[in-house]
């Protein structure tokens, strides 16, 4: 009898380390995320400074960078030589996310810092050519605008998209603050669903227009393809990860996407977003 007393209690206690192992291995405790959308090259309100002062205060134990692994690799950005001296002399000039995460991580040797975009050849003659092609193909449409060309119902709907879009960039050249308030994400989201449909259906629609049509339908679709690549990649740090404060570091443009994903029901498990204006009213 007392042998088969034993035998229960040897079971139960078999089972409830089981469970216990099952528990804790399926229950990881969420990691608090923080996503901080910028403007690369920084404004008179926004500069690297303004930047570390916040990544200080935020004290995370890993930064994601908008770069690849070709620039940011264990838990360290990649050294060049002369990159500080090149930088002062205004000859190279790093994204502020770079210099800023750069600078506290001499200062706290233990933050880790990591990549989530995903590998674009000769990437500053991408940025360069995106930008003209931009800015060229919004002129073109102003010109229509500006000369009635545009038929009553493409007009109205342009005047509404400049005015959101404008509003949009005129934040760029805010305050970090005034950048991250959640509100912006909702514009930025209406700003390039009018992108994906109305001015697709514009550019392709006025002979104007048209020599601008294959590169705009490629570049909207790589801006898709890509904020999915650095969700994936954001994914996979989330679940290397447990209980850590991670900031994001991201252009304003991506912000809203990657906040709606890691917003999702099937990510809460591995992280708790957290919206930036909590983390400053702590103080």
């Amino acid at each position: 009898m007392a042998y088969k007393h034993y035998f229960k209690l040897y079971f139960y206690l078999i089972c409830f380390s089981c469970q216990f192992i099952k528990y804790s291995t399926a229950q990881p405790t969420p990691n608090r995320v923080i996503i901080v959308g910028s403007k690369h090259n920084g404004s008179k309100q926004l500069t690297s400074k303004n930047l570390y002062q916040l990544i200080s205060k935020i004290k995370p134990d890993i930064i994601l960078l908008e770069f690849d692994s070709t620039t940011v690799a264990d838990c360290n950005i990649q050294k060049v030589w002369g990159a500080k001296t090149a930088e002062f002399l205004g000859i190279w000039k790093n994204p502020i996310e770079y210099r800023a995460a750069r600078k506290y991580k001499e200062k706290v040797k233990e933050v880790c810092l990591a990549s989530y975009d995903i590998y674009i050849p000769n990437r500053s003659k991408y940025v360069s050519y995106k930008y003209a092609m931009e800015e060229s193909h919004s002129s073109s449409m102003t010109k229509l605008f500006n000369d009635n060309k545009f038929t009553s119902t493409d007009s109205i709907q342009f005047n509404d998209y400049n005015l959101l879009n404008t509003s949009l960039i005129q934040r760029l050249d805010s305050n970090l603050i005034t950048m991250n308030r959640e509100s912006l994400n909702d514009t930025a989201k209406k700003v390039f669903e009018m992108e994906k449909t109305f001015i697709k259906k514009i550019t392709e629609k006025y002979i104007e227009l048209q020599p601008y049509s294959n590169w705009f339908n490629a570049d909207v679709l790589f801006w898709e393809v890509r904020n999915k690549k650095m969700c994936a990649q954001i994914t996979r740090e989330l679940n290397a990860n447990s209980d850590k404060t991670i900031l994001i570091l991201t252009g304003l443009m991506h912000k809203y996407y990657l906040s709606n994903y890691l917003q999702q029901k099937e990510l809460e498990k591995l992280c708790k977003l957290i919206p930036l204006s909590q983390i400053l009213n702590k103080e």
